[in-house]
């Protein structure tokens, strides 16, 4: 059957016009068009927009970027998305994160509980970094460099940051500073706060504990200075000056005279003329601007930062690698260097090892100056370092009778416990069985009440330099100590050196030798005690390991059961107390209650090794400790000038010389 045509040109009967007007044609379509769009809006199929692309086509979608989609179904898109709730925002990338204002304010808000010193970004990149006193500081390199930096510290160039101390800066009329200071200074241990010697400002003043620096003068004389110090730095070492001398220099920005590389300083040979003049200390040589407060504070406003730095020096600079010092927009920076002229006895220790300088400048120009002294070829250290330097000199580090030095003891014996409990009881020293009751602190108090039969709470170290002198001369003739006040609650710093092959550590005891034992010192040994805890331990051991299986049961039951409900909250891992098995375990293993030292093992403990180790200055295992008075005179009443030591890990007793240790 034929169809009907429907236009009338072609045989049908409708007539069409031979033109349409637009607006009345798109008006009578308006109707289809609306409905058109809202089904496209809200499609009746389940299918998602995405999926009515081809196949080649999908990838695109699967990044999640909307905008990858062809624009025509890109609406209808983000429609759907709209219906599904928005997507989870994605985290800023590290890029974004690690943006210096965005760092600034991370930075800021870290130092909330503990202060960073300025050069804290650079240590935190190359250190091991640990809390003390309330700062972040550097402990010990990463690069396990422990001989190294002892080189540095011995031949060449040793650097620390020790910004953490807070200078005090106290000003007035000299007798009521005197007056004030006599109180709380005793001049037996040392010359005063006012002594002569101190009262200019040209030297460095110690006294113990509340040394302050004098406040030296305002800059003058910066020709004589600059001589002076040219004529400083044709010597080897800082041990060849006047000790403690007080130097105040105008120098120029540590950026400009930074090398592109990392290069070591050169030793020049040194001529005895050029010691001469330096033995007098001109009086203006400590004079420095750093001292003015308003000075400081122009200084640390005006600094330019390192951007600012590397665009002035490109826009000054004309010919590569040439630098316009003299440019006024670059600050001259005062600084202040007081020398530590390191071991001063020759029969002691190594003389002059240890000396340097301390270096005090403006607030805001640490970084420049660390970075400089490290591309010279400085070596950093940390507070290991500061430790081990105190050891190789042969002086205490941290002494038991302050604050610091208790809480140090306390914050070692902490960390000391909890890696012991962390052994197996297999694996543990059973400290009871060769009589030691304190492996991990020294209990100073218990060991002088021992030896005074009374009971001592308060203790001191003996710093007066002449007693120190006199006992020496004392061990050296084997005659009687020099009497002390207050000698029951006396500490006497020792430095010990074994006699034969060896190893001392931290916390070992030194011991009262009797005749017989110099001659057998090759097989003597603590004999092994009784441990009365040793059943009661397991024991409770066993109770326990026995209650653990029958719960381990019970939750068996339960779980086949579907009646074990579990807190998934119980998996996070959260610090929490020892149970009281675990406390009376340890109760067990270490009892807390020290009634006794001196005549616990076999030889009676006349005092203990507050650091040992390997000594690189003496080639050989030494120790640094305290003996008490009492114990120390009965020594040299038996003539006796050597001591025993013993590890607190074992039994065998070596035989030690004794020296008195004076940080004079």
């Amino acid at each position: 059957m034929e169809v009907k045509e429907f236009d009338a040109t072609l045989g049908g009967t409708e007539h069409l016009p031979s033109s349409v007007n637009c607006l009345k044609f798109a008006a009578a379509r308006s109707v289809e068009i609306a409905a058109m769009t809202e089904s496209i809006l809200t499609p009746k199929k389940t299918k998602l927009v995405f999926q009515s692309l081809p196949v080649h086509m999908r990838r695109r979608v699967m990044s999640h970027n909307s905008k990858r989609l062809p624009r025509k179904l890109r609406q209808a898109h983000f429609e759907q998305l709209k219906k599904s709730g928005l997507p989870k925002q994605k985290r800023p990338s590290r890029k974004y994160r690690r943006r210096p204002a965005n760092l600034l304010d991370e930075y800021n808000r870290r130092q909330k509980r503990v202060v960073w010193l300025e050069t804290h970004i650079w240590h935190a990149k190359r250190f091991h970094m640990t809390e003390r006193w309330g700062h972040r500081l550097a402990y010990a390199p990463c690069d396990k460099a422990f001989r190294a930096c002892y080189r540095a510290s011995s031949a060449h160039c040793l650097l620390q940051d020790i910004s953490y101390y807070t200078p005090i800066q106290v000003s007035g009329p000299l007798e009521l500073i005197k007056e004030m200071f006599t109180k709380v200074t005793n001049s037996s241990c040392g010359l005063g706060l006012c002594a002569k010697a101190y009262i200019e400002g040209t030297r460095q003043g110690m006294v113990h504990l509340y040394g302050k620096n004098t406040f030296p003068y305002g800059p003058q004389h910066l020709n004589e200075k600059e001589e002076y110090w040219e004529k400083i730095s044709l010597l080897n070492s800082p041990s060849q000056l006047p000790p403690n001398i007080v130097v105040g220099l105008v120098v120029k920005d540590p950026r400009l005279s930074r090398p592109t590389r990392r290069t070591k300083a050169k030793l020049e040979n040194y001529s005895e003329r050029h010691s001469e003049p330096l033995i007098r200390i001109p009086s203006f040589l400590s004079n420095s601007p750093l001292w003015d407060t308003k000075i400081h504070n122009t200084i640390k406003k005006e600094k330019i930062t390192n951007h600012q730095f590397i665009q002035l020096v490109s826009k000054t600079q004309l010919v590569p690698g040439e630098i316009y010092e003299d440019d006024p927009a670059l600050q001259s920076i005062p600084v202040v260097l007081i020398q530590r002229p390191g071991s001063q006895c020759s029969g002691y220790k190594k003389l002059g090892y240890g000396s340097g300088w301390d270096i005090i400048i403006p607030s805001g120009y640490a970084l420049p100056f660390w970075l400089t002294f490290i591309m010279f070829g400085a070596r950093s250290g940390g507070l290991r370092e500061i430790k081990n330097l105190s050891f190789e000199m042969g002086q205490y580090y941290l002494p038991p009778d302050s604050n610091a030095g208790k809480d140090n003891e306390n914050r070692i014996q902490s960390d000391l416990r909890e890696r012991y409990f962390k052994l197996p009881p297999s694996k543990r020293v059973n400290y009871t069985k060769i009589a030691i009751n304190s492996p991990f602190i020294c209990p100073w108090d218990m060991l002088l009440s021992d030896w005074t039969d009374q009971r001592v709470k308060d203790f001191f170290v003996l710093r007066d330099w002449r007693l120190l002198e006199a006992i020496q001369d004392s061990i050296k003739h084997m005659k009687s100590l020099p009497n002390v006040e207050e000698r029951q609650s006396c500490l006497i710093p020792v430095h010990l050196k074994l006699a034969s092959k060896g190893n001392l550590k931290n916390h070992a005891v030194i011991c009262m030798p009797e005749p017989g034992d110099f001659a057998a010192i090759k097989t003597l040994f603590e004999p092994l005690h009784e441990d009365p805890n040793e059943k009661t331990r397991k024991k409770k051991r066993s109770e326990h390991k026995q209650l653990v299986k029958k719960l381990k049961r019970k939750r068996m039951k339960l779980k086949k059961k579907n009646l074990l409900v579990r807190n998934p909250k119980s998996n996070k891992k959260s610090p929490q107390e020892p149970s009281e098995y675990v406390k009376t375990m340890r109760e067990l293993w270490l009892p807390s209650d020290v009634a006794i030292v001196r005549n616990l093992p076999s030889r009676q403990v006349m005092g203990f090794i507050s650091q040992g180790g390997f000594s690189f200055t003496e080639a050989q295992s030494c120790g640094i400790g305290y003996i008490a008075y009492n114990a120390l005179n009965m020594l040299l009443c038996n003539h006796f000038n050597q001591v025993l030591v013993r590890n607190t890990s074992s039994r065998k007793y070596q035989l030690a010389n004794i020296t008195i240790a004076n940080s004079k």
